[in-house]
């Protein structure tokens, strides 16, 4: 963040992400960064309707120069600046008590900025808002490729509550309504526990490629890994990470946090992978400030969206 930035956050009291300029109406520009305060496809442990606020807040003061890559020789040619010329467009009205008026808020905001050209970065929320943004690309470019850093699946069918949509649905909708290419749609990290299979057999049998935190530290796959990635970029990609990819101990205040996962250099490096990758959307979801650990996971999750944008 440039020192002006910063003095204009104390000054004001508005802390646009990263220090972005703050722009609520689409134009034509790189990228925007918006923000999707709804939480209410979450099943377990409420609040990540607060997480754009606190994303926000974390970025406050932060660099915008991928340091690192600096000191290891990479030459990025003079544009070393992360999300270079985009705009924070503030957050999506996704209103609480109607999750198809809150899908259709993102996908509406998020497709007037498509149109004009803009990549976009989404901040949760929980991971159900995932869905919109998909129907808003998809719209534009067809079937996407798909990053997805999860400790879940994502694709229950909701029977059991009740509904069609909740947070952890949003992947089999985006497959069936045909706004994700299964064959070019790769997940990272997946461990959760299951009352069944079913899931799992229905992305395996889609064509999705599943790989556990295990897998990912086996040496012997790291070939296979890469060609996985590469696979996503073949298409116009979406990446997608829900923050409880990461173990609790790096980064606890999510819904559903789950022992056993990645750690932050893991998610690092993953994401280094994709600086090949045109993604055309990106999210990161499910961060709830209201739970433990909300500041450090805070700043675990903007420094994620930092090397994301790198």
């Amino acid at each position: 963040m440039h020192p002006e930035a910063l003095l204009t956050a104390l000054r004001t009291g508005l802390t646009p992400f990263l220090g972005l300029p703050l722009q609520l109406e689409p134009s034509p520009v790189p990228g925007v960064v918006l923000g999707a305060p709804f939480d209410g496809g979450v099943l377990n442990r409420p609040g990540a309707r607060m997480g754009p606020w606190a994303l926000r807040a974390a970025t406050l003061g932060l660099g915008r120069a991928a340091m690192p890559f600096r000191l290891q020789g990479h030459d990025l040619g003079g544009r070393t600046l992360a999300a270079l010329d985009w705009v924070d467009g503030g957050n999506i009205p996704t209103r609480p008590f109607s999750i198809a008026e809150a899908l259709g808020a993102v996908e509406e905001a998020v497709n007037g900025w498509v149109v004009e050209g803009a990549r976009t970065l989404l901040l949760g929320g929980d991971h159900l808002m995932t869905l919109g943004a998909l129907r808003a690309h998809a719209r534009r470019r067809g079937p996407l490729g798909l990053l997805h850093l999860d400790a879940h699946p994502d694709a229950g069918t909701g029977e059991v509550w009740g509904t069609g949509h909740h947070h952890g649905t949003w992947l089999r909708s985006a497959i069936q309504e045909g706004l994700v290419d299964p064959r070019h749609t790769v997940q990272l990290g997946v461990r959760a526990p299951r009352f069944d299979s079913e899931e799992i057999v229905f992305l395996l049998n889609a064509g999705v490629r599943m790989w556990t935190p295990m897998d990912l530290k086996d040496p012997r796959l790291l070939s296979q890994l890469q060609g996985d990635i590469a696979r996503v970029g073949q298409v116009p990609a979406y990446v997608s990470v829900d923050l409880d990819v990461l173990d609790p101990a790096f980064c606890p205040a999510v819904a559903e946090p789950v022992p056993g996962g990645l750690s932050v250099l893991d998610v690092f490096t993953l994401l280094a992978c994709l600086r090949n990758v045109a993604w055309v959307g990106a999210d990161i979801m499910e961060l709830a400030p209201t739970l433990p650990g909300a500041d450090d996971s805070a700043r675990v999750a903007a420094h994620i969206a930092l090397q994301l944008l790198s």
